[in-house]
C-alpha cells in the first residue's frame, strides 16, 4: 500500500478527535488510515504529551527539509550559474534550459525550474535578495496550475442519476439529504441532515468544513440513528464530503452527489435550513453558538406540527409514535 503523508486538514480532524477522546482505531476508521499511522503521526509530531494540528504540519514540513537530499542545490558550481543568471533577470525556467542548453551532455547540471524556485525561496537570509529578481517577486512561491480545475472535484463520486428511484417517491425512512449552513464571515458552521420521508432533521456544530472533520461528526450524529433508518445520503459537491467513502463504510450507508448547481435535488434539506435560519439568521457567526442551543432549535422544529405529514411532527411520524391526545 503507497504511504500517504498526513495533510493539515487531517492534522486537524486528528486534533479534534483527540479532544474527544475517540480510540485509535475509530480515527483511523474515519481517516482511512492505519492505526499504526495514526500513533506514529502522534508520536512523531506532539509536544511535550500535546497534540495540535497546525503544530504537527511546522514539524513534519522541517523534518523533511532536514532529511531529503538535494545533489542539484549542493553543487555548489551549478548554484553560482543560476544565481548568475538570476541577477541577469532570467526566469527559473530561463535559467534551467539555458543552463541543460550550455551543458547538454552532463546530467548532473540539468535542473529543473522548480528547484531552482525551491532554492530562490528557501535560501534564508539571501532569499528577499533573490525574489527582488523575479518577474511578479511575490513573497510565497505560487505553484502554476495545472491546466486542470480541480475545485471542487471528489474522488468516486457516485451521481444522483444512479441513486434508486424509491428515494424519489419518500416512501421509507433512511434516506437522507446532507448540507452545511455558514456562519456570518465563515466563523462556524452547521451541518444538517434530513430525512425525506418523515423531514425528521439530525445537526451538529463544526468550527471549519474540512471533509475530515465533517465525516468523523457526522459519523458521531448519524450512528445514534437506528441502523433500519440509514439507508441513502445525498449530498451537494462541496470538498467537505470529499471522505464519503470512508462515511458510507462507517455507516453502511450508499452515498450519492446530486449535479453541480441543482440545489432542488435536496430541495428537502435546503428548505429545513430555511427553517433552522429562524434561530440563526445568516448575518449571525456561529463559532460561539453553544451546543446546547442547537439542539433546542433542533428539538423544537421536530417538535412543530408539518401540513404535509398530516399536522403530525417529525419526531413522531420518525419514529412511529402515536399522537398525544390532550385531556
Amino acid at each position: 500500500m503507497p504511504y500517504n503523508h498526513f495533510t493539515s486538514e487531517e492534522r486537524d480532524a486528528l486534533q479534534t478527535m483527540l479532544s474527544y477522546r475517540l480510540s485509535l482505531p475509530e480515527i483511523a476508521r474515519i481517516i482511512g488510515k492505519h492505526r499504526s499511522s495514526i500513533h506514529r503521526e502522534i508520536k512523531r509530531n506532539s509536544l511535550y504529551d500535546s497534540y495540535l494540528g497546525h503544530l504537527a504540519c511546522r514539524m513534519a514540513r522541517a523534518r523533511r527539509r532536514q532529511n531529503k537530499p538535494s545533489p542539484k542545490r549542493a553543487n555548489e558550481r551549478l548554484m553560482a550559474r543560476v544565481e548568475e543568471l538570476l541577477h541577469e533577470d532570467a526566469s527559473p525556467e530561463q535559467i534551467s534550459g539555458r543552463i541543460s542548453l550550455e551543458q547538454p551532455k552532463d546530467s548532473s547540471w540539468h535542473i529543473s525550474y522548480e528547484t531552482i524556485y525551491k532554492y530562490i525561496y528557501g535560501h534564508g537570509e539571501r532569499r528577499q535578495e533573490l525574489i527582488t529578481h523575479l518577474r511578479q517577486g511575490h513573497k510565497k512561491r505560487r505553484k502554476r496550475a495545472t491546466g486542470k480545475a480541480r475545485r471542487g472535484t471528489i474522488p468516486g463520486r457516485v451521481s444522483i442519476d444512479e441513486r434508486p428511484g424509491i428515494v424519489d417517491k419518500k416512501l421509507r425512512f433512511g434516506d437522507w439529504e446532507g448540507d452545511t449552513i455558514e456562519g456570518k464571515g465563515k466563523r462556524g458552521y452547521i451541518a444538517t441532515f434530513t430525512d425525506r420521508k418523515s423531514k425528521y432533521l439530525v445537526a451538529f456544530k463544526i468550527p471549519n468544513k474540512t471533509a475530515a472533520l465533517f465525516t468523523s461528526g457526522t459519523i458521531k450524529a448519524l450512528s445514534k440513528i437506528p441502523k433500519n433508518r440509514l439507508r441513502t445520503i445525498t449530498f451537494d459537491n462541496g470538498k467537505e464530503n470529499a471522505f464519503h467513502k470512508q462515511l458510507s463504510v462507517a455507516l453502511g450507508v450508499k452515498v450519492y452527489f446530486a449535479h453541480a448547481y441543482h440545489s432542488w435535488e435536496r430541495g428537502l434539506n435546503e428548505h429545513t435550513n430555511g427553517l433552522l435560519r429562524q434561530y440563526f439568521p445568516k448575518f449571525m457567526p456561529l463559532d460561539l453558538v453553544h451546543h446546547h442551543t442547537l439542539d433546542k432549535a433542533v428539538k423544537a422544529l421536530n417538535n412543530r406540527p408539518r401540513k404535509c405529514l398530516g399536522y403530525r411532527t417529525p419526531h413522531e411520524v420518525f419514529f412511529n409514535l402515536p399522537v398525544a391526545l390532550q385531556t
